[in-house]
């Protein structure tokens, strides 16, 4: 019996290798600018990677580039803003790739990135002991200085040290220590991952809105026994990394609730406990001086750092897009500007704590796409 003639698929009907994940928020000119760069790419063109821009909601119209994007590049608009974790796994959930390439919307590139991490995918899916779960890419300064993107283990003592060591460098391992191969963790502005490794965990952890969740995603990996690698084979410039800018108040919130949530999820409990009367104290101190100084906005954020962080020891867990909610009407973000001296009002939605392992979906997408 003749055997059957092989079928040889073009390019454009193959399931992308890789699926680029941009979660925006407000940014629509990086969005733009970034985009029409990847769009170029030969890659993206003959369907070997795709472009998947997801917005959280973002203010204003959503520009004329992207409501009639070019080819392989998708928009997916949420109904909410979510939160940085949120957005990725929205990103994941609507791809098929094997591997993501998270990018940072205020990353600059060439259409070149993407040739470029498919020959490290290639390298890497080679190694006799495989891929790891999770790369991290070089990031540079707009000078083509190095910017830190590798950090060590959080923990109590490393935490304590950081108040002398400037913010900047607070968070991430000295560039003179930082080479290519395991680290701890890598940061999200240009990271690799293993479609496999997102489905095992569900995705990255929605508890957190913004900040930490790459550390806890690089965490729950090494917890699995899949490698966390650092890789500065590729890099991109990065404009603005958060640690590089002034923490305004609605801000300084949600990174006190990351950090307090990462330690109550992945360290000893003790660890949690002691960081949390720390911060209880410092939220204190802060407040008053803040009174003294006749700024309401910061009087009502460390208020509410302190009563999160309350909660927390009580065995209650504030959740993602509810501490943005909680420090917006502290703050006087999305609603009106409210009294100093008023109760603090604690929104809608605030549960208590939950079985870490149970399975949560991307809620608030808006069921349209706008797409090729």
């Amino acid at each position: 019996m003749p055997s059957s003639p092989s079928i040889t698929l073009a390019p454009s009907d193959l399931p992308p290798r890789l699926t680029v994940v941009i979660v925006n928020y407000n940014g629509w000119d990086d969005i733009t600018r970034l985009t029409k760069s990847l769009a170029l790419s030969p890659e993206v063109r003959d369907g070997r990677c795709e472009i998947v821009v997801v917005d959280n909601a973002s203010e204003g119209p959503i520009p004329q580039e992207l409501a009639s994007p070019p080819r392989g590049v998708r928009l997916i608009v949420r109904a909410n803003n979510g939160g940085f974790a949120v957005g990725v796994n929205t990103g994941w959930r609507s791809s098929s790739s094997p591997w993501l390439l998270l990018l940072n919307p205020d990353v600059e590139t060439g259409p070149e990135l993407i040739g470029r991490v498919l020959a490290r995918i290639e390298f890497h899916g080679s190694r006799p002991e495989g891929p790891p779960g999770i790369v991290g890419f070089g990031l540079l300064n707009s000078d083509g200085s190095k910017q830190p993107s590798v950090g060590v283990e959080p923990g109590l003592l490393r935490s304590m040290l950081g108040q002398f060591i400037p913010r900047s460098r607070r968070k991430y391992q000295a560039g003179w220590r930082t080479h290519p191969g395991p680290v701890s963790w890598v940061t999200g502005a240009c990271l690799l991952l293993d479609a496999s490794l997102m489905r095992a965990l569900n995705g990255m952890d929605e508890d957190y809105f913004l900040y930490y969740e790459e550390v806890a995603l690089c965490r729950s990996a090494r917890d699995l026994g899949r490698r966390v690698e650092y890789d500065d084979a590729v890099s991109v410039v990065h404009l603005r990394p958060l640690q590089n800018r002034a923490v305004p108040p609605k801000l300084r919130v949600i990174v006190r609730h990351a950090k307090l949530l990462f330690f109550r999820k992945h360290l000893p409990f003790w660890q949690f406990w002691t960081l949390s009367w720390l911060i209880s104290v410092e939220s204190r101190v802060r407040e008053a001086a803040a009174r003294w100084r006749s700024d309401g906005a910061s009087v009502r954020a460390w208020r509410t750092i302190n009563r999160i962080t309350s909660s927390m020891r009580r065995g209650e867990i504030v959740r993602g897009r509810d501490v943005l909610l909680m420090a917006e009407a502290a703050t006087g973000g999305a609603s009106a500007r409210l009294d100093p001296a008023a109760p603090l009002p604690r929104p809608a939605g605030i549960s208590p704590a939950r079985d870490a392992s149970a399975q949560r979906t991307a809620d608030g997408v808006e069921s349209f796409w706008i797409s090729e």
